[in-house]
């Protein structure tokens, strides 16, 4: 009697003797008949699900990044600077969403907490908030009043790291349900979310880097090859996925919003390359053309998961970001061209991907009058 071992054995050789015969018998007949025209496309090709499709038809949103770096001439902060300075004198979303609209734009994405851990909203888990400042007021739900108002989807960014909870260092399961309980208001509070937008993972994420230099800052893409971006992924897999419980937080959040689209950037260093489980996947200043897998095999699937490319107004920033700031800077009037714009919609469009465009609201609360004009003139 055989063992299974056996009998998978002698399948898999009977399978591989069918192959060549079947290979041969295929020569043979190339000799004697011309090839086709064009090669019929697979039909059981992954395609978007209705979800994936309406998000996609959106095409070209907006990024808005204010928060206390606002207020500190800075990128990133480490959660101590005081809120005390955040007063937006002559806040107005409602300028923001009107000139998105303008623009062509069909969402909006605004930061909720960056990597310091302050707040745009008072949530009942931290004081570092909106609510310890002298505007006082809840900053996102009068952006996203704003975006209902003039026809805008509303998505949220939400930053894994935190330099201000202290959990986050000291205990990842106590910081895992504070980011659920966070996540709760986020997605009970504010209506329909289309797209929630993870950041910072790489701080659960020491292993799988290939070069100095990936996991802070701004890396150029180079080399990004097929092998080195699924290594990447298995590391993500066997440390960052688990340390953060994406798993579980991805259920969750399924859980309160059925329809609302994850996304995890996997920074510049590995472009479009999904760190599952996510809906979306990150382009990250990825605005030259080039071929984008948009077929991945998760959880012995393949599931079509498209891109949406992220690039800033401002184009010269600090040693850090030298392509452009997120966030706003007096010193800093550059900005993109109205050609440059079309350029990367023409780019998005070509790889099949959204194109969400930041701009970081000056100190007031108001947009630069650089980005004003560029916009309007779309």
């Amino acid at each position: 009697m055989q063992t299974p071992y056996q009998n998978r054995r002698l399948f898999l050789q009977q399978a591989a003797t069918l192959s060549l015969g079947a290979a041969a018998g295929l020569s043979t007949s190339a000799q004697a008949a011309p090839a086709p025209a064009a090669a019929t496309p697979p039909t059981d090709t992954p395609q978007p699900t209705d979800v994936q499709k309406r998000w996609m038809d959106l095409k070209f949103g907006m990024f808005v990044h204010f928060g206390i770096n606002t207020y500190y001439d800075t990128e990133w902060s480490d959660g101590t600077l005081d809120p005390v300075r955040f007063n937006p004198t002559r806040l107005d979303t409602d300028q923001w969403c009107r000139v998105a609209k303008a623009a062509g734009m069909n969402y909006i994405v605004f930061i909720t907490k960056h990597h310091d851990g302050f707040c745009l909203w008072p949530s009942q888990h931290t004081r570092y908030s909106v609510a310890s400042t002298p505007f006082g007021r809840d900053v996102l739900q009068l952006a996203v009043a704003s975006a209902r108002k003039h026809g805008l989807k509303v998505g949220l960014y939400y930053s894994l790291w935190d330099r201000r909870e202290k959990t986050h260092d000291t205990d990842d399961w106590a910081y895992v349900d504070f980011m659920k309980k966070q996540l709760h208001e986020l997605l009970t509070n504010y209506g329909d979310i289309v797209e929630l937008w993870f950041d910072g993972f790489w701080k659960k994420q020491k292993t799988g880097w290939t070069k100095k230099g990936e996991i802070e800052g701004e890396l150029a893409p180079k080399d990004a090859r097929a092998n080195r971006d699924q290594a990447f992924i298995e590391a993500w897999r066997n440390e960052g996925a688990y340390r953060w419980q994406m798993d579980h937080v991805y259920q969750y959040i399924k859980s309160l919003q059925p329809d609302c689209l994850v996304m995890n950037n996997s920074t510049t260093a590995y472009p479009g390359v999904p760190l599952h489980p996510v809906d979306i996947r990150s382009g990250e200043k990825y605005t030259r053309p080039t071929t984008d897998q948009k077929v991945w095999n998760w959880l012995g699937r393949d599931r079509f998961l498209p891109m949406q490319i992220e690039t800033t107004m401002s184009t010269k920033g600090d040693k850090q970001f030298p392509s452009g700031n997120w966030f706003w800077h007096e010193w800093d009037h550059s900005v993109a061209s109205k050609e440059q714009i079309k350029s990367w919609l023409s780019t998005a469009a070509q790889m099949q991907a959204n194109l969400l465009l930041n701009v970081g609201p000056m100190a007031s609360g108001r947009l630069r009058p650089e980005d004003e004009q560029v916009l309007l003139s779309l």
